[in-house]
C-alpha cells in the first residue's frame, strides 16, 4: 500500500515515530509500526471470541436476547437473562403448536394478535430453538464440535414442547 502511495507522490509519515524514508532500512520499523497495531487486534478479537464462547460453556448468553428474554446481570454482575413480560406469549406459541392442532400460519396470527408481531421465519425459529427450554447451542469453532449445554437462565418451556414442536 505504501508502494502505491508513492507511486502518486504521497508519503507516508508517522507522527509519533518519523522515519527517513529514504533510508532503505527503515521500511523494517515501518512494517513493525504498521504490523504492531494489527497483531494487537488479532489478538483483542480471538481473546473477546475465547472469552464469549467461554460465558456460552457456562451456560451464560453473551448476545442480545432472544424473543421472550431480557438481558440483566446476576449479583456477580454476569449476563444473564430473565424471563420477558411476553415470555406467556412464547411459552403458550409452544404448548398449542406441540398439540399438533394448530397450523403454524394459524397460530402466528393469533400469537401476533396477543401482542408477539413477529414473522412466519421467526416464528418457525422460535419454536426450534433450545434457549427456550434452558438450553444453549453453541456453533462448531475450529476444532471444536457443536455442543449444547445447560443454561443458567430460567426456561420458558418444558423440554418435551421443544421436542414435540422440532417434529412437528
Amino acid at each position: 500500500m505504501i508502494a502505491t502511495l508513492h507511486s502518486f507522490r504521497i508519503e507516508v509519515e508517522a507522527i509519533e515515530q518519523p522515519l527517513d524514508n529514504d533510508v532503505p532500512e527503515n521500511l523494517i520499523m515501518q512494517a513493525i509500526y504498521l504490523a504492531a497495531p494489527q497483531v494487537e487486534n488479532a489478538r483483542r478479537s480471538l481473546n473477546t471470541t475465547n472469552g464469549m464462547r467461554k460465558a456460552l460453556k457456562e451456560g451464560r448468553w453473551v448476545s442480545t436476547a432472544p424473543i421472550g428474554y431480557k438481558n440483566t446481570r446476576d449479583a456477580l454482575n454476569k449476563p444473564i437473562l430473565v424471563k420477558s413480560e411476553i415470555a406467556h406469549l412464547i411459552k403458550k406459541s409452544f404448548e398449542q403448536f406441540a398439540t399438533g392442532i394448530y397450523q403454524i400460519d394459524v397460530l402466528k396470527r393469533q400469537i401476533n394478535n396477543e401482542g408477539l408481531k413477529i414473522s412466519k421465519n421467526r416464528f418457525w425459529g422460535i419454536l426450534r430453538d433450545p434457549i427456550y427450554c434452558g438450553k444453549i447451542k453453541i456453533k462448531a469453532f475450529k476444532n471444536e464440535p457443536e455442543e449444547i449445554v445447560n443454561a443458567l437462565h430460567e426456561p420458558i418451556i418444558r423440554k418435551d414442547f421443544l421436542e414435540k414442536c422440532k417434529t412437528s
